[in-house]
């Protein structure tokens, strides 16, 4: 799912003050020494989302409409508000509400500033002003205005840094549209981090590349961490990330962005820390006094699927940071959903619970649909001031740290003067003997754009502190003169890490010249080749060359290899030198990581160029050619758009299929599957009568030809039945199912498979369309007995749409025979709450290595769609994690009433061509020309999309209902153990 970013407020609410009295709530857990009691609540606020203080301590909250946040986003419905709660008489309650502004359309973000509330209103960049002091704002003001408005990546995150700048966050594809004074417009899609002055004035993109960046955190240092979510596809359960923003940087979820003219300095950066799919939200740093010297500068977070605030232990790493996460705030109670976090003044923790509204977009189900309200939580030490705990290793701060904050805090005042005098107390500051010190005046005086002090930056470049010259190489990047770029390039080859490498790349973007850039291809180190490679492939040179890319394929430095290789990859007019390159690695006798990686992309890359068609074709038919080159050329066809296969290819694809070989065969036949050429058809046909050939794979080449060849002869009809019922692999029986279910089957065949298909809800809904062929009365009346059956046993619970569907050319005697089923599943939900209930109490006290086999076993095949770890399939979540972000109750719901909700990224499609093909399953991938789907059973199919006439989504998962009837209680109280484990 792409997580929750801020969260937003009820209606009906009183403006007149409340009283509330704080209480101890026992649902929530926090370390040793600490309490944690509700502080607001309902009726005062209601689903509270982010929050922020003004200067007077007066605590300023966007409530939700509690509504579904996409559609109010779209439709623009103007039903949330803004309320301010005061705590009158210093106990820590907030005893006063009252609406501050409404008409909001979900403001997912605010701060203050300067007696004025900003807030995120999009498409709108608005503030608030109270003029009269009646505690309602009177005065509303667009600053800035362009921002998307499909979803939660919407204009979130608002925070003022210490350079006095005001940032904001922005997710895809809500993207922006910022007009400048000079009447150019500012745009992306990506997500991005974006700042521009109090006003609304000169908006820049700082770093880009993300799904949906939530909140961001600034170090005295002027270092901004911040909060994302979608950070990568989630591999071994990992989705969401702390992220360390660098000016300039370029992360991994969305890397090409044609507005924002940010050059790719090299791989995307990575992240701090990597989690499951906790849907990271609010991000606080804790600079209060009275938790002890400890808890300095550690950050706090707000994870919403995981029900948990976490405490982060940064350390510097090299220029960057790594973190050691501890559970802070923490609970069992499925309806808390933390969404922001923040300090008060005397140095507590106040934290957002967003409630129950949530529901349409976040995995937490739909049926219990608790709409609980929310509050706000306060966070104190119980006793004395104490360390962070004993599973910390920091060590407590110096005496003399908030001296040093104080003097941080005074440089970063020094920058947002305009005075020149200012300057020179900024430039002596990078003579400091503190190295976070000099880090503070470099990126200040950046902020001024100060050249006279490029010359002490580029000495600090040789800085024995590595955040110290990542701080001087940020600053180059906006003071630097032409004369520094030497000391840049000398700095590239001192093994940098990753973010102090982008730094120096970044300042070298900003300072060369073509030429410079070119002069330094003939540098003998390979980073500084690889700097340059780089910048000249980008805005605004475009000028890097063939021969300088070709001259370092196959270099010894593995990097400087990869970076040749994309570049290779961006430009289709070099399509000569790729031929030769593949003709080169398809002849070796063996392939390196990286060659092997980048050789389906290269195929891909040039697929449509005539000799590298010729030369595919041709290698495809050669024996000669390795067998595990041969496998990687068939699927890289696979991952081909083309609408229309060369000759050579198809001709290729044929010899595959008939190939002694049982690799090369399986890949042909997947991938004449995946690309559904009808020129194939005669070899596949021969596959599927062949006796002697694997099941599996007759079963998948009958699958390649089905769609034109519905009609299926006894032998392949023979073939498919027998696995209807046959429980050694449910993965063959689940393939055997796709296909009947998309064949034309006379009627006696229907009334065979109504008769073998065993009570399977991995096979009825697949098998289910199949019974639209017919009108035969008795085959109707035998069918609606059967459904029925299914239905009063919950092993399988089609829509009543899908069973009008089915039933809609059988005589009216069926339709009305079918009556009481049709009753049955239109009012079934009290029977899935009945199970949910009964199965609660199954939640606890099973076995999690009984568990482990359930899940990889063949009873309910789980792991044929879903992986754990690095086995199993990627037709579902990867659930590595999914203990950490899923209650027990969620669990329950998820396998119980699979369609109840559904994790973002893997919804169920239905897509109908026409030529008359029709598919469902999960979007795997898809281009401008394509779209790959994969099926329950895992196989992919490829559409051209100009040819698909209907693409809707489905109501019903493509995880069936009623896999929690094909096991045994026991079973299933280890298999939700198992899964809890995975955390």
């Amino acid at each position: 799912m792409k997580p929750l970013v801020a969260f937003f407020s009820l209606a009906l609410m009183m403006q007149a003050s409340v009283i509330w009295t704080a209480e101890s709530d026992h649902r929530l857990h926090v370390p040793d020494g600490f309490v944690i009691e509700k502080v607001a609540g309902d009726p005062q606020i209601v689903f509270p989302m982010f929050a922020a203080f003004d200067d007077r301590g007066r605590l300023y909250v966007a409530e939700s409409s509690g509504l579904d946040l996409y559609q109010e986003l779209q439709a623009q419905t103007r039903r949330c508000r803004v309320r301010r709660l005061e705590d009158r008489d210093g106990d820590g309650k907030f005893e006063s509400s009252q609406v501050f502004a409404d008409q909001l359309v979900f403001p997912m973000g605010l701060c203050w500033r300067a007696g004025r509330l900003y807030v995120a209103d999009s498409p709108d960049l608005v503030t608030y002003e109270d003029v009269d002091g009646d505690g309602r704002a009177e005065r509303r003001e667009v600053i800035l205005t362009g921002f998307g408005h499909q979803d939660n990546g919407s204009l979130h995150g608002l925070v003022f840094g210490p350079d006095g700048l005001l940032y904001m966050t922005m997710g895809q594809p809500d993207g922006y549209r910022l007009r400048r004074p000079d009447g150019t417009n500012l745009t992306g899609r990506s997500g991005a981090l974006i700042r521009c002055r109090p006003d609304g004035s000169d908006p820049e993109v700082l770093c880009r590349g993300f799904e949906n960046l939530v909140e961001v955190v600034f170090t005295p240092q002027g270092e901004m961490i911040g909060t994302d979510n979608w950070f990568q596809k989630p591999v071994g359960g990992l989705r969401d990330a702390l992220v360390d923003l660098a000016p300039g940087g370029l992360y991994p979820r969305l890397l090409e962005d044609e507005g924002t003219l940010h050059p790719v300095t090299g791989r995307p950066l990575p992240a701090i820390s990597l989690f499951p799919a906790v849907a990271l939200s609010g991000l606080a740093r804790y600079e209060g006094g009275t938790w002890g010297d400890a808890f300095q500068g550690q950050l706090f977070s707000a994870q919403h699927n995981s029900r948990r605030v976490q405490r982060h232990e940064l350390t510097r790493v090299g220029s960057t940071f790594a973190s050691r996460e501890f559970d802070f705030v923490t609970t069992d109670d499925p309806d808390f959903h933390p969404s922001d976090v923040l300090q008060d003044a005397d140095g507590s923790l106040l934290v957002i619970d967003t409630g129950g509204w949530y529901v349409q977009h976040c995995p937490t189900g739909r049926i219990r649909n608790s709409r609980a309200p929310g509050g706000i939580y306060r966070v104190r030490q119980a006793g004395p001031a104490m360390r962070a705990g004993p599973d910390s290793s920091r060590p407590a701060a110096s005496p003399g740290s908030r001296d040093l904050l104080a003097q941080q805090r005074a440089l970063w005042e020094l920058a947002r003067r305009e005075d020149p005098s200012s300057l020179q107390t900024l430039r002596q500051a990078l003579e400091d003997p503190d190295g976070d010190m000099i880090a503070t005046a470099a990126r200040a005086l950046a902020l001024r754009r100060d050249t006279q002090c490029a010359g002490k930056l580029c000495q600090l470049l040789s800085a024995s502190q590595p955040h110290v010259r990542r701080a001087a190489a940020e600053a180059l990047a906006r003071c630097a003169r032409a004369d520094a770029l030497p000391a840049l390039l000398d700095a590239l080859t001192k093994q940098p890490d990753h973010f102090l490498e982008h730094a120096l790349v970044h300042a070298v973007y900003r300072i060369a010249t073509r030429q410079q850039l070119r002069a330094a291809l003939a540098h003998p180190l390979p980073a500084v080749q690889r700097c340059a490679l780089v910048l000249l492939d980008h805005h605004p040179h475009r000028a890097a060359r063939s021969e300088d890319v070709v001259t370092r394929l196959g270099a010894a430095d593995e990097a400087l290899e990869e970076t040749a290789l994309s570049i290779l990859l961006r430009h289709p007019e070099w399509a000569e030198d790729a031929q030769e390159l593949l003709r080169r690695w398809l002849d070796a006798p063996a392939l390196a990581d990286v060659q092997r990686a980048a050789l389906p992309g290269l195929i891909v890359a040039f697929q449509s160029q005539p000799a590298m068609q010729q030369l595919v074709g041709d290698k495809l038919r050669e024996p000669e050619v390795p067998h595990d080159r041969r496998i990687l050329l068939l699927r890289a066809l696979g991952q081909c758009s083309l609408a229309q296969l060369p000759r050579s290819w198809i001709d290729g694809l044929a010899a595959a299929v008939g190939d002694s070989t049982a690799s090369i065969q399986h890949a042909a036949v997947e991938t004449a599957a995946r690309l559904q050429i009808q020129q194939l058809d005669a070899v596949l046909i021969d596959l599927v009568e062949n006796p002697d050939a694997p099941t599996p794979l007759r079963v998948e080449a009958l699958g390649a030809v089905v769609v034109r060849h519905q009609i299926l002869a006894d032998s392949s009809f023979n073939l498919l039945v027998r696995l209807l019922d046959d429980g050694k692999n449910p993965l063959d029986r689940l393939a055997a199912t796709e296909v009947l279910g998309r064949a034309e089957l006379s009627d006696s065949q229907l009334t065979v498979t109504l008769s073998r298909a065993p009570a399977d809800p991995l096979v009825w809904p697949q098998l289910l369309p199949a019974f639209r062929n017919s009108s035969s009365p008795e085959l109707g009346f035998a069918l609606v007995h059967r459904l029925l059956q299914l239905a009063e046993s919950q092993i399988f619970r089609p829509s009543p749409s899908d069973v009008l569907a089915t039933l809609r050319t059988y005589p009216q005697g069926v339709l009305d025979e079918a009556a009481d089923l049709l009753d049955k599943l239109r009012h079934s939900t009290a029977d899935q709450e009945a199970r949910l209930a009964e199965c609660e109490s199954l939640a606890r006290g099973g076995d999690v290595e009984r568990g482990r086999m359930v899940f990889f076993g063949k009873e309910v095949a789980c792991s044929a769609c879903h992986r754990v770890g690095t086995d199993g399939g990627n037709v579902g979540p990867d659930l590595t994690r999914i203990g950490a972000v899923r209650s027990p109750r969620d669990l329950i719901e998820s396998i119980v009433v699979p369609s109840s909700t559904f994790a973002q990224g893997y919804e169920n499609y239905l897509v109908v061509t026409s030529d008359g093909r029709v598919a469902s399953g999960v979007i795997a991938s898809q281009s401008a020309d394509t779209l790959v789907l994969h099926g329950a059973s895992g196989k992919a199919q490829r559409f051209q999309k100009a040819h698909v006439e209907e693409m809707t989504r489905q109501a019903v998962s493509i995880m069936p209902d009623g896999l929690d009837r094909k096991l045994t209680s026991k079973q299933f109280q280890d298999l939700l153990t198992f899964l809890q484990s995975l955390k």
